[in-house]
């Protein structure tokens, strides 16, 4: 079901509103036409849900800006 996938993307550390972006962008580079928006939805949840995120986090350049001595 589409919550499994949703939670489970949940808990590779994501807010809902970085799961909601990564959807949208995912889906609007890998639909193919012709193909059910639904399927492509799908796909790109497993992939979130499947996938680690980056050592950085999904913002490196906010990670480099922690890092930064403040003046």
């Amino acid at each position: 079901m589409r919550s499994d996938q949703v939670h489970r993307a949940l808990a590779r550390g994501m807010n809902r509103f970085e799961v909601c972006r990564l959807v949208s962008k995912g889906v609007r580079v890998t639909h193919k036409t012709g193909a059910r928006f639904e399927d492509s939805i799908n796909s790109v949840l497993l992939y979130l849900g499947d996938h680690d995120l980056p050592k950085g986090g999904l913002h490196p350049s906010a990670a480099a800006e922690k890092l930064e001595p403040v003046a």
